[in-house]
């Protein structure tokens, strides 16, 4: 439940109920004993059910049960689907009858005896939601929780971080998420989630996560706040913005976002494209960004392809975070440009590759166009090393790094 319900709707659904209980009758008091008569001998089957006890009445403590929820919700607008499946939900997996339920929510005791599953009945019930009552749902802030401790610990950071860009590798095919400004782990955050490439005219749910992608993965139930998603529309062009203005905690241990739809409205079937989005990985904890930026890195010459030349901008500060883009020009028009980081300097660079190098993680910079130049998209917070920092980018027209067919370049702090 989002919040507990005020005093007053509290107390007059208290009394709702009593009254309600006390017409069933109570048989610790004994009425004067009357000579039966053929007109009480005669009562109807139907009339004879109508005077037994209210709770030996399924049927009244489910309406009962109904209206008690309708009133704690903070909208008279939450479809009563969602409420039968929160009460059933409910039920069934705290094992409570329907009277023990009805005695928790009308003693305001619910919240630390059902918050506990909470999460798991709120999920399944908003999973057989129409996807206009799903809206509805969201709209009443049935699904809103207090964050206020959560805030209270953290602030803004000083300095945004650079905008956060989807890895294609945890994306669906043509889908690309944006958060601007990124997550600064640890710290509120309040920006814009931006998406481009979706299927076009239907929602799209954004669930956040606590801790590196890793985790998350290995638990995500638990790690995802799959109680409060932030919705947005997709429009006919597949984008979507969904606009965050209320602060939001972020993890320490790091943070992912999971971007998500459901075309059919059936949650059982996997054909909702998505993305997820993580603010770092754990090569990355432990570096932020410099205070100043550096000036732009110029390729060397010496270690550059003929007529090439690029940079990067700005340029890199070893031992910190590094968000920017890297553009080149002479190069060959059509070939694509990718890359790779590494530990090193222009000293030792040539003996380290092997395995100073992150061949398990290379970057694609850009398709050079007909004047032979390319740019990147701005690049999310990269990892750079202490000791100095290397970057091996170049083509390889013909795929295969043995022969030496390409150009190129490599880049050094030092």
């Amino acid at each position: 439940m989002a919040a507990n319900p005020s005093a007053k709707i509290l107390l007059a659904f208290a009394v709702f109920f009593s009254v309600l209980t006390g017409c069933g009758g109570d048989n610790s008091t004994a009425a004067p004993e009357a000579e039966p008569t053929a007109e009480v001998e005669n009562l109807s089957k139907d009339e004879d059910a109508a005077n037994q006890p209210d709770e030996e009445n399924p049927q009244s403590d489910s309406d009962t049960l109904i209206a008690l929820v309708q009133a704690l919700m903070p909208s008279d607008d939450v479809p009563q689907t969602f409420i039968e499946c929160w009460i059933d939900e409910t039920l069934n997996i705290n094992g409570f009858s329907a009277e023990e339920l009805l005695d928790l929510l009308l003693g305001g005791d619910e919240d630390e005896k059902l918050d506990g599953f909470n999460g798991d009945v709120v999920q399944t019930c908003i999973g057989v939601l129409s996807a206009e009552d799903f809206a509805t749902v969201l709209a009443s802030g049935i699904l809103d929780v207090d964050e206020d401790d959560a805030r209270e610990s953290q602030v803004f950071p000083d300095v945004d971080a650079p905008d956060l860009f989807s890895d294609p590798m945890l994306a669906d095919e043509g889908i690309e998420i944006v958060v601007s400004p990124g997550f600064t782990d640890g710290y509120l955050w309040s920006g814009a989630v931006k998406g481009a490439g979706m299927p076009p005219g239907i929602a799209t749910a954004i669930f956040g996560c606590a801790g590196s992608f890793e985790t998350v993965m290995a638990n995500i139930f638990e790690a995802c706040d799959f109680d409060q998603p932030v919705v947005a529309f997709i429009d006919d062009q597949g984008n979507f913005v969904a606009t965050v203005n209320d602060p939001v905690p972020t993890s320490p241990e790091g943070t992912c976002i999971i971007v998500t739809t459901d075309p059919d409205d059936n949650p059982d079937t996997d054909d909702g494209p998505g993305a997820i989005v993580c603010s770092n990985s754990d090569n990355l904890r432990g570096q932020t960004l410099p205070e100043e930026t550096a000036a732009d890195l110029l390729s060397n010459p010496a270690f550059t392809t003929a007529g090439a030349e690029v940079i990067v901008s700005p340029g890199i500060v070893d031992g910190y975070l590094w968000s920017g883009t890297i553009s080149g020009t002479g190069f060959t028009p059509g070939e694509v440009v990718a890359g790779v980081g590494c530990s090193g300097t222009y000293e030792n660079i040539l003996e380290v590759i092997p395995f100073a190098c992150d061949t398990a993680n290379p970057f694609v910079l850009g398709v050079v166009d007909e004047n032979g130049t390319f740019a990147s998209e701005p690049g999310p917070p990269s990892p750079t090393a202490t000791e100095g920092t290397c970057l091996l980018m170049g083509t390889d027209p013909d795929n295969n790094p043995d022969t030496d067919d390409g150009q190129g370049t490599i880049i050094c702090t030092r």
